[in-house]
Parts: C-alpha cells; sequence; structure tokens
C-alpha cells in the first residue's frame, strides 16, 4: 500500500515556481505590509493581489512562462496557463502567511499549555550552577502578555529562553506519541471542536519516516550538530586554525546528506503537522484566520523542534504554511482575482 505523502512546496527556481514568481510575490507582499493605512487583514490581501497583477502584466516578455508552447516543448513541470494564475495567487497568499509576524505566539502558547512545567523551568534557572538567573517576575503573570513583557526588549525577560526551551522540548514528545500528533492542542486561541481529531495517515507516515532516517543517518544527531558548528566555529573566528579542505569537503558531504534525507522528511513532518493544526482549529475553511495560522505554525515549529541545532526550524515553519498556501489555492482552483474576492470576507 503507497503512503500518503504530505504536500510540500515546489522547489525555489523550478519549473513549477520559478525565481520571478516568488520575487512578486514577495514584492506584492512586502509592498501590502509597508502601506499602513490598511490595517485589517482583508484589506491587506486585496492590496497585494492588486499589486500582483500589475507585476505580472509588467513582467518582460523573455520572462514569461512559455505556456503556449506545446507540451513536447515545454520543461518538465512548466506552467500550462491555468497552473500559472493559480501559482501565483498561492505564492502571494504563501508570502502574506509568512510574512506575518506572531513575535512571542509560540511562547504565550507554551505558557498556556504548560504553566507549571513552565514555572519550574524558571524556577530552576536560579539553581543552575553554569547559569544562575533571577527569572523575571512578569514571566510568571498570565495576565501580562508576552508581547507585553518583551516590548522594550532586548534585552529579553531573564528566563523566558528557558521556560521556551523546557516546554517545547516537552511539546514534542507529546506531539510524536499522542494520538493527534499535536503537542499544544489544549491550548489553541481559537474555538474548535473537542478532542482533536485522530492524526492523519500522512501525518503519521511524515513522524515515522524522519524517525527512521534519523536513526539511520550516516552521521548521527548529536555529531553532525558538534561538527558543524566546531567547523563554523573555526572558519569564522579569527582566534582559530581555519579548517583543512579535508575537513570543510568532509563537513560538506555530511550536510548534503542531511539535507536530502533528514532536513527532507522534516519538511514533510512540518507540512503535514501544519496542515493537520491547521484544518482542525479552521471553523472556516474558505478562511485564512489570523489566530489559526499562528497555532497551525506554532504546532510546525513544535514538531520539529528537536531538530533546533541542525537546522532552521523557523524556516521549516515558514515554508510549511507557504506550501499549505499554495496547496490551497490549487485545490481550490483560485487565481489572484479570485484570492482577491475571497480575502474580502476575512
Amino acid at each position: 500500500m503507497n503512503e500518503p505523502t504530505p504536500r510540500i512546496l515546489p522547489t525555489f527556481d523550478s519549473p513549477a515556481r520559478p525565481r520571478w514568481l516568488v520575487e512578486a510575490a514577495e514584492q506584492a507582499a512586502s509592498a501590502s505590509f509597508a502601506d499602513h493605512r490598511r490595517a485589517e487583514w482583508a484589506d491587506k490581501i486585496s492590496y497585494a493581489c492588486d499589486k500582483m497583477l500589475a507585476l505580472a502584466v509588467e513582467l518582460p516578455e523573455k520572462q514569461r512562462p512559455n505556456c503556449h508552447a506545446k507540451a513536447h516543448l515545454r520543461p518538465a513541470g512548466a506552467l500550462t496557463d491555468e497552473q500559472f494564475s493559480v501559482s501565483l495567487a498561492g505564492e502571494l497568499l504563501g508570502a502574506m502567511v509568512g510574512g506575518l509576524r506572531f513575535a512571542y505566539e509560540h511562547d504565550e502558547l507554551c505558557r498556556d499549555a504548560y504553566p507549571a512545567l513552565w514555572n519550574l523551568a524558571l524556577d530552576e534557572g536560579v539553581h543552575d550552577p553554569d547559569y544562575p538567573e533571577e527569572p523575571d517576575p512578569v514571566l510568571y503573570d498570565n495576565s501580562v502578555p508576552l508581547s507585553e513583557a518583551c516590548k522594550d526588549g532586548p534585552p529579553w525577560p531573564a528566563g523566558i529562553h528557558r521556560a521556551r526551551h523546557a516546554v517545547m522540548e516537552f511539546a514534542n514528545n507529546c506531539a510524536a506519541y499522542s494520538s493527534h500528533g499535536l503537542g499544544l492542542a489544549h491550548a489553541v486561541h481559537v474555538p474548535v471542536l473537542w478532542p482533536p481529531p485522530q492524526r492523519t495517515p500522512a501525518l503519521a507516515h511524515a513522524r515515522r519516516n524522519l524517525t527512521y532516517l534519523l536513526d539511520h543517518a550516516l552521521v548521527g544527531q548529536d555529531e553532525y550538530t558538534a561538527d558543524l558548528f566546531e567547523f563554523l566555529s573555526s572558519r569564522d573566528d579569527p582566534s582559530l586554525n581555519n579548517p583543512t579542505v579535508a575537513r570543510a569537503d568532509q563537513v560538506a558531504a555530511a550536510v548534503r546528506e542531511w539535507d536530502e534525507t533528514v532536513i527532507s522528511a522534516a519538511r514533510g513532518l512540518a507540512a503535514a503537522t501544519y496542515e493537520h493544526a491547521w484544518q482542525w482549529v479552521s471553523a472556516d475553511q474558505d478562511r485564512w484566520d489570523l489566530g489559526v495560522v499562528a497555532y497551525a505554525r506554532s504546532e510546525t515549529l513544535v514538531s520539529v523542534n528537536h531538530l533546533k541545532q541542525a537546522t532552521d526550524t523557523y524556516d521549516l515553519a515558514d515554508a510549511a504554511c507557504r506550501s499549505y498556501a499554495w496547496w490551497w489555492c490549487r485545490d481550490r482552483n483560485l487565481d489572484v482575482s479570485s484570492l482577491r474576492n475571497a480575502a474580502s470576507a476575512w
């Protein structure tokens, strides 16, 4: 029986997702976020859609996809006219939700989900012989949002990194062993039906696949992380000897192997986690509510938290968010004009 495969974002600069498409979406999203006259989410989407359509019209002829060429003349994976229109919408929506910054949403969910563990981690910081730290009292006070507590930072309130780390480690284990594959489900900030649904076959397979590849990597996670950090330190620190060519080749080979296996599998787990969390908490599958996006992104971060020393887990979460947006538009066959109309209700 074929295992379900999470739908991830096509590779950057591939025929299905060419460079100009990504750059145009980023430009349109940036212009929308920079226009502070539009405070509402729906208005920002509408403005970005208008900007995206204008950019597509201005695209130089040599960059336009050869949609009308006969199938046997088009590059493998090249976009048809219809796919091109839908891809514009999917890339733009991905750029918009990827551009949202929920700076303290992950921390807030961690504190709400496991308040006792959060407080214990703060308390233990005082007794750490290596890094004793008197926690900031505001971190114990759930009546003060972390966005408010951190508004004057950096420096951030003492102890926040320790508390977040402790909870995310625990939540990652909960997500790995729970029947629904979510670590923060009981603290979600939007109205949902309880309990969470069973994890999807795609999510279960993605978790098994990552676990298997971690167990069978040619270079284990601890060794890989230590080697990578040692190499970067010796390369960038003037007081240390530069790494030898042989050492550089060795580390580069390990990075390639991890990118092709473990990180690729982590990308699949992130995409599957985001989809599962988003679909559960979204009361309306045709809306992109900010609370839903923030929660799904946090669950995604938790799902790959154990790889944080080996790769950029924030990048994985962002790619998962963009992946869902890409396929969401394709499933509904939305072009940019249709996306603009749909977003008017958000």
